[in-house]
This record gives structure tokens, C-alpha cells and sequence, in this order.
């Protein structure tokens, strides 16, 4: 319309004319410093033959590199044994505070997006609210994130960790020894994240919400964790042969809780507590979750050594976890390994440069119960929006899963440690199985749930290490040495249960929605689990600035079909690894480290985000006026915008930018 029109030039010109009077802000530099911190250690050992006592204090000040952001660490450690006889007493403690706070400046990414034709500070040395307000063209009003520094807001951090271990240690023989732990570990966190009512994030309330401005976030949590185990070792050395074997048991309960409140409407940005809020948050209310899970275990090792050149162990452990089903709480896992002290023969000592010459080999079982601790039991909770004669009903929140059982990796595991001269030399091969992968996948929605956590399919890792060490010079305790390290590590789906197919579809229908631009997991036999998956395309077509896709069959089309999507890349490095040196002279060291990579893909979503789908209203990369079809027949690395219609429930549609769906053009 010639309004809008209007509008826009009077814009236009208003920004000429500020960045002809030379405004050129650098938001950039608006909310970063120097950080400059500290750190102080203090050490104290003291005691006889028969009692010991050493502490150690320590003090980390970090400095963000957002103005007012920071961290504060303070630990401590003591430890004391007293041994009497053929008794030893042993206690560990420690605590640590820490505290951290976020910078008032809001996030580094609402300066980056702002233009310099905007106005950060007026002449006068204030802060404007609007970076730009220009009352023609409402929707430019842009707000300020330098103002938000100048209110009371409050993101802060902190927890206290406590942790006690009593030791008993008994020799009645030589040879044998008897050790038993308790242990407790305990912290408590709290958070508090307040926003000013006149913070830019509450521009958009009118009317009735004028009332809601400001806003409170409380987090406290609490957690337990009692442990104990108690072991028995033997050893015996007869001849060229030595014995070693050890009985273990151990039980521990681990116990959290967590409560949220969100609330808002403060008066007054000097009223820092969340008894001053009106109400809570609107539709909220106080939240949380807690939980508790108990684990037991038993434990046999056998290791046996003939001459010092062949070695063998053996460990079987037997577990029970009340996070599983109630069919598989025990679960069983053993290993075993071999090797050989090939500098410890005749032949090889004969050579005299061989300082280290060993081959192992090994294969085991591991598991795995990183989940949430009611996965496979029915949990209940109170609906309080629906009474029913006084009294509030409840409902499931998960299925019970009483066959859900440990997820388990079985390892084998070949490889060297050779030391000649200067050179240290170490490798090892491996191949890991992992069976019964826990997950996430769909059930029918007859049953009242959408998701249910269970076992699927095999996984494949097969996996080489290398890494060298060169001592190029030592004289005493001075010394200059090299380091290199080498590792690689491929994955490939063996199997997967039926019940991925309908998680599979589930990704493809959110890949398919044209306000999403990010990829999206699938997992197939054959393929990796961390593989990108993408439509194939041509690029732009320079006659209408569509992309052009291929689909299955090989032909081209202009429309983008989840069903088109293949692996475009994996995510997973071929190779990585570090290298550096380590050096130290009169007291003085050095220790540099490198850290390299490649062989692997990256979906580049920052190009995506930045150039392709960006707001341009804000502060843009050049190519998105250099790269973008603009008209018939220009070749384009970037296609042309796009729009589409969302349904609303009244039957009306509202406008959208379709964004770019996977392609393999950013991979």
C-alpha cells in the first residue's frame, strides 16, 4: 500500500541521515571486558609413622567475558589415617561452594543481530529503551538489550557439595586384607533468575498483561547419595608365580528433589524476592520431581602372573537396580584378559634397547542405567485441575515396563605398549557390541501415551588409539618430550526393534514441517547413529529460484519430500586426536596441546540461520544481498524467499517464511 510505502522511504531516510551524521555503533563491544581472575592453593601435611593429617585449600575467581558475569569456587579437602596395630583408620572429606552469576548484558547473541545504524547510547550519555523508534512503521520498533543493564536483574547460581568417606582397613595375615567404606555425598543447589518489569523481554504487554511485567524463577534441589562396599583381597607370591584375587559388595541409594516456582507481576525492580509477585506464572504452578533409586552388587576377581611375562584376570559382577523392570532388576556382566611380557624374555633382553615390550588382549561386558528412575514403574500424579466431590483425581504418567532391562556393551580389546630408548609407543583395537539400547520409542495412542522408554537393537563401534611419546632431551629433573595422539571410531546400526519404523515417522513428520530447519535423528540397519540426513538437491534454479531437489527415482522436483532424504554425511569424525609438547626447566614448565580433527560432516545450520533464513530486520551477512536469486536467470547459491499459510483454528491463515528443510546443500 502507498502508506506503507511512504513509511518504508521516511525509514529509509531516517537511517541515511543517522549514519551520514556518522552513527556507527559497535554492539559487539557493548557487553564484553577483559576478564581477569584469580586462583590460590594452600597445602598442609603434618603427622607421625602412626597418624597423618593433610589439607588443601583452594580459591577459583573466573571472570566471564560478559561484562558481570562470573564464577567463585571454594574447596577443601581433609584428609586423616591412624593405624594401630593391624588396623587402619581412613577418612576423606570435602567440600566445595560455588556461585555464579550471569552477566546483566542478557546474551552475546542480542548484540550480534543488531545493526550499527542503531542507536545504543543517546548523545547525553543515557540509554534509550528503543535502539530504533520510529513511529510510522510500528514494527520497528526495536528495543535496546544494552538498556536491560541498567535494571536490577538477577540470574545466580550456586550449590554446596559435601562429601565424607570412612575407611577400615584390616590385615590380619600378610597377604590379606580387608576394606570396608561407607560414604556420603551430599548437595543442595539454588537458582534465582529475575527479570525487571522494565526489561525489553516485557515490550509486548498491553492491556491486560501490564499486570504480569517482571518475572521470578526459583530452583532449589537437594540430593543424597549413601554408599558402602566392603572387599577382600588376597595375594601370595610363590616362586614365579603370584596370586591375587579379591571378593567385593556394594549397596548405595541415591535420592534428589527438585521444586520450581515461576511467578511474575513485581512492582518494583527493587523488590528482589518472589513474595512481592502478584500471582504465579500464568498457567503454572509450583513444580518438581524427585526420586530414588537403590543398587546392590557383588563382585570376584582373579588375576594370576607366571614369571612376570604371562598375566591373566578374570572379573565377573552381578548387579540389581531398582530403575529396571521388575522382571530384570539383576543383571551379570564378566570379562577376562590376557597378556604378555614379551621384555621380560630372553630374547628380547638380549637386544638391550627394549625397555617395554607387552601384548594384551581382553573382552567383557559393561552395563549401562543412565535414565530416569520410575522409566519402568506405573507413576501416578494428582490432576488439581479436576475435583470431583472435593477430592482430586489422578493419572498415569508412564506405563509400566516390568521387562525393561540393563543396557549392555560387550568390548573386545586388543593392543601393545612398547617403550624403546625415547619412544613410548601405545595402540589398542576395539570392537563394541551394545545390545538392548535404551531409548525412547512409540507406542499406539490407545493406550494413553505417546512415547514409552524400552530396549532396542545392537549397535556396532569399531575403534583404533595411537599415541606416541618422545623424550627428546632430560638432564635431572629438566626435560623436553613430545606427545601424538591418534583415535578413530565408526558406528553402524546391527538391528533395531520394529517399534523404530513409528519413530522414524514421527522424525520424518517433523522434518516435513515448513517451519523447521533443522535435521532430524533416524536410525536404519546399516547406517551410523550419528548420520546426517538430508534431501538430495541440484541447487538453485536459476529460471524460477527454487531449489531442485532429486527424489528416489532420480528425478528432479521443486518439492521438498521427507521420503527423499538420504545419509548426506556422518557426523562423527573419521579421525581425531591431540598433539603437544611438555617441558620443564629449573622449576619452570610449559605444556602446550593441540587438539585436530577430520574425516566427518557438519549440517551448517549457522548458514542456514544466518543467511538463508534470516530476519532481515536485523543485522545480516552480506550474502544475503550478494548470494539470494533475485531475479530470472542469475545463478544463486541461496534460493528466493518464500512464503506459506498457516491454518489457524477460526478457519483463518496467517502468514509465514518457509524455511529451508534439510538439504544437502549445507552439508
Amino acid at each position: 500500500p502507498s502508506t506503507q510505502y511512504v513509511g518504508l522511504t521516511q525509514l529509509y531516510n531516517s537511517r541515511k541521515k543517522l549514519v551520514q551524521e556518522g552513527l556507527d555503533t559497535y554492539w559487539l563491544a557493548k557487553p564484553l571486558r577483559n576478564g581477569i581472575g584469580q586462583r590460590h592453593s594452600l597445602n598442609v601435611e603434618l603427622g607421625s609413622e602412626d597418624l597423618r593429617v593433610m589439607t588443601d585449600f583452594t580459591y577459583n575467581d573466573v571472570q566471564g567475558a560478559m561484562k558481570g558475569s562470573g564464577r567463585q569456587n571454594v574447596g577443601g579437602n581433609i584428609s586423616a589415617s591412624y593405624r594401630i596395630n593391624k588396623f587402619l583408620f581412613r577418612n576423606i572429606t570435602s567440600f566445595t561452594a560455588n556461585k555464579s552469576k550471569e552477566s546483566p548484558y542478557g546474551q552475546f547473541s542480542e548484540y550480534t543481530r543488531m545493526n550499527p545504524y542503531w542507536r545504543a547510547e543517546n548523545l547525553d550519555g543515557t540509554i534509550p529503551f528503543y535502539a530504533e523508534d520510529f513511529n510510522v512503521v510500528n514494527q520497528f520498533k526495536i528495543t535496546n538489550p544494552l538498556y536491560n543493564s541498567t535494571l536490577n536483574n538477577k540470574n545466580e547460581q550456586s550449590y554446596n557439595n559435601f562429601t565424607n568417606n570412612l575407611y577400615l582397613e584390616w590385615m590380619p595375615i600378610e597377604g590379606l586384607r580387608s576394606t570396608a567404606r561407607i560414604g556420603i555425598d551430599t548437595k543442595s543447589s539454588d537458582a534465582d533468575e529475575f527479570y525487571s518489569a522494565k526489561h525489553t523481554k516485557f515490550d509486548s504487554y498491553f492491556d491486560s498483561d501490564i499486570d504480569r511485567k517482571g518475572s521470578y524463577q526459583v530452583n532449589h534441589g537437594k540430593s543424597t547419595y549413601l554408599s558402602g562396599d566392603l572387599n577382600i583381597n588376597y595375594s601370595k607370591q610363590i616362586a614365579k608365580n603370584y596370586l591375587f584375587a579379591n571378593l567385593g559388595y556394594n549397596i548405595s541409594e541415591r535420592n534428589y528433589v527438585e521444586r520450581v516456582y515461576f511467578a511474575e507481576g513485581f512492582p518494583s525492580d527493587r523488590l528482589q524476592d518472589i513474595i512481592f509477585a502478584r500471582n504465579y506464572a500464568l498457567d503454572t504452578r509450583p513444580a518438581g520431581l524427585n526420586g530414588i533409586s537403590r543398587d546392590m552388587g557383588f563382585l570376584a576377581a582373579v588375576s594370576y602372573m607366571w614369571d612376570d611375562r604371562f598375566i591373566s584376570d578374570f572379573t565377573y559382577r552381578t548387579n540389581a537396580s531398582s530403575q529396571f523392570g521388575a522382571d530384570k532388576r539383576w543383571a551379570s556382566f564378566w570379562s577376562a584378559g590376557l597378556g604378555w611380557n614379551l621384555h621380560n624374555e630372553q630374547w628380547i633382553r638380549t637386544l638391550n634397547i627394549v625397555n617395554q615390550f607387552r601384548v594384551r588382549g581382553s573382552l567383557g561386558a559393561t552395563g549401562n542405567q543412565n535414565f530416569n528412575t520410575n522409566a519402568s514403574i506405573a507413576t501416578y500424579k494428582y490432576a488439581l485441575s479436576a475435583y470431583y466431590n472435593g477430592f482430586p483425581g489422578s493419572q498415569l504418567m508412564n506405563m509400566v515396563n516390568p521387562g525393561l532391562q540393563w543396557e549392555s556393551s560387550f568390548d573386545y580389546n586388543g593392543g601393545l605398549d612398547l617403550k624403546v630408548g625415547p619412544i613410548g609407543l601405545r595402540a589398542d583395537y576395539y570392537q563394541r557390541f551394545t545390545k538392548n539400547l535404551l531409548a525412547d520409542v512409540t507406542i499406539p495412542n490407545s493406550t494413553g501415551f505417546d512415547l514409552v522408554k524400552d530396549n532396542l537393537g545392537k549397535i556396532k563401534n569399531t575403534g583404533l588409539e595411537l599415541y606416541l611419546n618422545y623424550a627428546a632431551w632430560q638432564r635431572g629433573r629438566n626435560f623436553v618430550s613430545l606427545q601424538f595422539g591418534i583415535e578413530t571410531n565408526t558406528n553402524k546400526i546391527v538391528e533395531l526393534s520394529n517399534s523404530m519404523k513409528a519413530y522414524n515417522d514421527r522424525m520424518d513428520a517433523i522434518a516435513s514441517d515448513r517451519g523447521k530447519n533443522k535435521p532430524i535423528k533416524k536410525y536404519q540397519d546399516g547406517m551410523a547413529m550419528d548420520a546426517i540426513w538430508a534431501v538430495p538437491s541440484l541447487g538453485i534454479d536459476p529460471a524460477t529460484g527454487n531449489e531442485i531437489y532429486i527424489r528416489q527415482d532420480h528425478s528432479t522436483t521443486y518439492l521438498w519430500n521427507a521420503s527423499d532424504m538420504i545419509v548426506a554425511g556422518i557426523a562423527r569424525p573419521k579421525y581425531q586426536g591431540t598433539f603437544g609438547l611438555q617441558a620443564e626447566y629449573n622449576g619452570i614448565g610449559l605444556s602446550v596441546t593441540a587438539r585436530y580433527l577430520g574425516g566427518g560432516q557438519l549440517y551448517n545450520q549457522t548458514l542456514v540461520d544466518r543467511v538463508e533464513n534470516v530476519d532481515m530486520i536485523y543485522n545480516v551477512d552480506k550474502r544475503v544481498l550478494t548470494g539470494r536469486w533475485l531475479e530470472p536467470g542469475q545463478s544463486a547459491l541461496y534460493k528466493r524467499l518464500g512464503e506459506y499459510n498457516i491454518q489457524n483454528e477460526n478457519g483463518s491463515t496467517t502468514p509465514a517464511q518457509e524455511l529451508t528443510r534439510a538439504t544437502t546443500r549445507f552439508v
